[in-house]
């Protein structure tokens, strides 16, 4: 009998954490950099630091690309946990025959047969433009992985569309600043409530507002537009409604503030939508 069979949910959080953790580490060289740039580093110094920086993004990347794989394996899980399994009988456990076994414990689907498998058996085919990207990335992964290429570049710019490709073909459009708070609220920064403090709320939108500002300046128009539905050519303003969350921490500074966005939007079909919060303004 298999038992222990893992849930969905817990493939998806498991992408999700992945996805999360190469975020974190696209935000925090970006931020680094940013200071390398505010003391009056030479060029020389801006582009040797991205050279330093690339073993940390090709191992974000790579964690993209399994975040992929457990995304799939948690599509196929939905319709039977079964299809993930390797049925040869030459691969299955020893002790199969004669006792209850783990589903850890077996052979799992190789990722080159993910897709084939998700598209025989799902409602929904994934599409053609997925299918190319994912066996772009896996052949990059494979080679960030198993051999050392020196012609393998990774720039910030390619490790943050990766992240929002991943959940936007996965997930769904324009999901990932939700996602991102839900990440941050049970992560070991944001997660622990502190007795008497502000509500962690603060910290995560104020958080949200300096990672996603960080990220749209590096993206051009049309991509900050596929992702955030953010239009850098269009008027915005501050976020009122944010203002007043960032003013609950009693230590606020609204110079923490000069570098961001202004994050609502107007001039849309939605317009005075802020694309952190979510909060309409029509004044």
């Amino acid at each position: 009998m298999l038992i222990e069979i893992p849930s969905e949910l817990e493939f998806s959080t498991t992408a999700e954490n992945l996805i999360n953790s190469a975020w974190n580490s696209l935000v925090k060289l970006i931020s680094e950099y940013e200071v390398l740039e505010d003391l009056g580093s030479s060029n020389k110094t801006l582009n040797q630091y991205w050279v330093y920086a690339k073993p940390e993004l090709t191992t974000a990347l790579a964690m993209v690309q399994n975040a992929v794989e457990f995304y799939l394996k948690g599509e196929i899980l939905s319709i039977s946990p079964y299809l993930l399994i390797s049925l040869d009988p030459r691969n299955l456990p020893k002790s199969s025959s004669n006792c209850d076994l783990s589903f850890s414990s077996f052979r799992m689907l190789d990722a080159q047969d993910l897709i084939k498998v998700h598209n025989a058996f799902a409602n929904t085919r994934l599409s053609e433009e997925f299918q190319t990207w994912f066996q772009e990335m896996r052949s990059l992964r494979n080679k960030i992985m198993h051999t050392v290429d020196r012609a393998i570049s990774v720039t910030p710019n390619d490790l943050a569309r990766s992240i929002l490709m991943c959940h936007k073909f996965l997930v769904g459009d324009h999901l990932w600043i939700a996602a991102r708070y839900s990440y941050l609220d049970r992560s070991p920064e944001y997660g622990i409530r502190v007795e008497g403090g502000p509500p962690n709320h603060t910290y995560i939108i104020l958080a949200l507002h300096r990672e996603i500002s960080k990220i749209i300046k590096e993206l051009t128009p049309s991509e900050s537009k596929k992702y955030f539905n953010y239009d850098k050519k269009a008027h915005s303003t501050p976020c009122p409604t944010c203002h007043k969350i960032f003013e609950q921490n009693e230590y606020f500074d609204s110079k923490w503030t000069d570098e961001f966005i202004n994050t609502l939007q107007t001039g849309q079909s939605s317009p005075g939508d802020c694309i952190i919060c979510n909060q309409t303004t029509t004044s």
